[in-house]
């Protein structure tokens, strides 16, 4: 999409500042509050920010009065004073990200850090609203089963016909067959279309213990562990909007888990598995192969990995999943000079950190806009990339929160890119100058 245009241009450029030497991760020395002060700054800030998204919402269902009947209202373009709810948005991520450096240069206390983590998630729990009407299609898609790879024309019945309201109609599902049977068995409990997307929020908070549980395991310190767990970005994507990124995510860095102590075909399973919730996850799991010795062993597990999910996609899911999968990859994306760029650059970076390259910073952001549209919830596809060092790990986290606010197509404005962006990257740059902490 062209719209993305700005930050193709803008990661490109930060790789090629890197490429030339420059440091593009910022260091900015904030005052030694407690831990407890920082998290209590991004709980507060969290929650501003979920009552921003509800009034977006509410006012788009003042206008769209069918958009009223939904259990839960979703954020749409045509909110009232778009200008002043973008800008609100844009600060309260600047707070949550120096928040979260300020966090991070601090030590949290266990008791402190649980009392956060639980704030988060009792409030995305609580969201009175969602940014993307995700959720609604993952309800449909567990409705379907495996139909969902090729929906009739049929709208559904009663309070489920806001699904087909909201996509027209419900797409192809472009998610693998171990997702959908996922959905369908924790949806099915539920009668109601509420009872489904809150189920789906709870499969959310699952999935985000799973990746702190994952990360620990993988043996982060406990200051990086701090920044994932009390992450309002995190919260608002994978929890409140309840998107199933997270659950690959989390398996990828178990999969790293397992391959940093030898158990190489237990993590070559995990990675296989997490691309059979997106198939895509197979190829931003390359880096953790960088673990196994041996080029020719690294190339055969990756290979017969590759070849798993493939096999067992095609089983679970059938041509019908292949063939939808290319509704969600516009052939106009590739058109584009640097959408094309992009992706060449991003699969060119994998490859190199899985053939065992230095891991460069500017690729964190360079991975999730390899496809043809750029989510807020593909901001932490390059968290697999970053696991191998510490100092690009704890740079995404603390930057998700800006980093994901500046590409939110749903309330961006011309300002945004235009002014925004550009104020950042050069303020992202000045503070580069000085040693990372």
């Amino acid at each position: 999409m062209i719209v993305f245009l700005p930050c193709y241009v803008a990661v490109l450029a930060l790789l090629y500042l890197e490429l030339r030497g420059v440091a593009v991760v910022p260091s900015i020395r904030l005052p030694r509050w407690p831990a407890w002060a920082w998290i209590a700054v991004l709980v507060v800030s969290y929650a501003a920010s979920l009552g921003i998204v509800w009034y977006a919402a509410a006012t788009v269902a003042a206008a769209v009065p069918w958009r009223q009947s939904l259990p839960i209202p979703v954020a749409e373009h045509g909110m009232a004073h778009p200008d002043a709810v973008e800008a609100a948005l844009l600060a309260l991520a600047a707070v949550q990200t120096f928040a979260l450096a300020g966090l991070y240069q601090s030590a949290a206390s266990r008791a402190v850090l649980t009392a956060g983590l639980l704030g988060i998630l009792a409030l995305s729990l609580a969201a009175p609203a969602f940014v993307s009407p995700d959720p609604y299609a993952y309800v449909g898609d567990a409705l379907l089963g495996r139909a969902a790879y090729a929906p009739p024309v049929a709208p559904f019945a009663g309070e489920f016909a806001s699904i087909d309201r909201l996509f027209h109609p419900l797409l192809p599902a472009p998610y693998g067959p171990v997702w959908l049977a996922l959905a369908r068995w924790v949806t099915d409990p539920f009668p109601a279309l509420a009872g489904k997307l809150m189920a789906l929020r709870a499969l959310g908070a699952l999935s985000y213990l799973g990746l702190l549980a994952a990360l620990r395991a993988y043996g982060v310190p406990s200051r990086i562990l701090a920044v994932a767990a009390v992450n309002p970005l995190l919260a608002q994507q994978y929890v409140a909007d309840a998107h199933n990124d997270l659950l690959g995510i989390a398996v990828i860095v178990a999969a790293a888990a397992l391959l940093r102590v030898r158990r190489t075909d237990d993590g070559a399973i995990a990675v296989a598995v997490s691309a059979l919730v997106k198939l895509p996850f197979v190829a931003i799991a390359l880096p953790i192969f960088a673990r196994i010795r041996g080029r020719a062993a690294r190339c055969a597990w990756y290979a017969a990995t590759v070849a798993a999910a493939v096999l067992v996609s095609w089983w679970g899911g059938g041509a019908a999943y292949f063939r939808g999968l290319t509704v969600h990859v516009p052939a106009a994306g590739a058109v584009y000079f640097f959408n094309a760029a992009v992706a060449i650059a991003a699969i060119s970076l994998l490859v190199l950190a899985a053939a065992g390259a230095r891991r460069l910073a500017s690729a964190l952001w360079i991975v999730p806009m390899m496809g043809s549209y750029v989510a807020t919830w593909y901001m932490l596809y390059g968290l697999p990339y970053a696991l191998a060092r510490r100092r690009l790990l704890a740079y995404l986290l603390i930057a998700l929160p800006v980093a994901s606010a500046l590409v939110d197509a749903k309330f961006m404005r011309p300002w945004t890119y235009f002014a925004a962006l550009p104020v950042t990257l050069a303020v992202s740059l000045l503070f580069a100058r000085r040693r990372w902490v």
